[in-house]
């Protein structure tokens, strides 16, 4: 009985270790480790729950609203788009592991070459940032009460969305594609 005891404590403490992302000695760490794709059907993508994030967006530019002073009428649905996703996630991260807020990326990267980078084949793109909030209600919530990220959600040229976090650096990417 003892021996089995301790054969499992072994075990349960080689389970419970985790694994170190540290980069060696020597080594830079030059891109994030991308989240593990979730299994299929899975809502949580990027450090956001999709499908909250679509339901969110989309309830909006279903209903229309006013942004700042102008009223926006109901515009089309969009689709969640994992290249623009990731797009957002890796914008998100470098911010947050470099410590800035601003559409252009410390290496002068606007949204677009991001997005390309990424694979989008876009004729237009936006993009909304966010520093702070603590969910998808809360980043939504603060996106609709500025008028130009308002607009970015409620602009019936794009198709498609995909949003990325990164310890509260939120990262919206729209597009549409050519």
């Amino acid at each position: 009985m003892k021996k089995v005891l301790f054969v499992a404590c072994i075990f349960l403490f080689v389970a419970c270790q985790k694994e170190s992302k540290e980069p060696k000695s020597g080594e830079e760490e030059s891109t994030p480790a991308t989240p593990t794709n979730p299994p299929t059907g899975s809502t949580v993508v990027y450090n956001v729950n999709k499908a909250t994030m679509l339901q969110l967006i989309n309830d909006i530019r279903t209903k229309g609203c006013t942004c700042g002073s102008t009223v926006m009428p109901p515009v089309p649905k969009l689709e969640w788009n994992d290249k623009l996703a990731k797009a957002a996630y890796l914008h998100s991260f470098d911010m947050n592991s470099k410590n800035y807020f601003s559409h252009t990326s410390q290496d002068g990267r606007c949204p677009g070459d991001r997005i390309t980078a990424q694979g989008f084949n876009w004729s237009s793109y936006g993009e909304n940032i966010a520093r702070g909030q603590a969910n998808e209600a809360a980043v939504m919530n603060g996106w609709l009460n500025s008028e130009g990220h308002c607009k970015n959600i409620m602009n019936s040229r794009f198709k498609y969305v995909g949003v990325g976090m990164q310890n509260k650096y939120w990262t919206q990417v729209f597009g549409s594609l050519r």
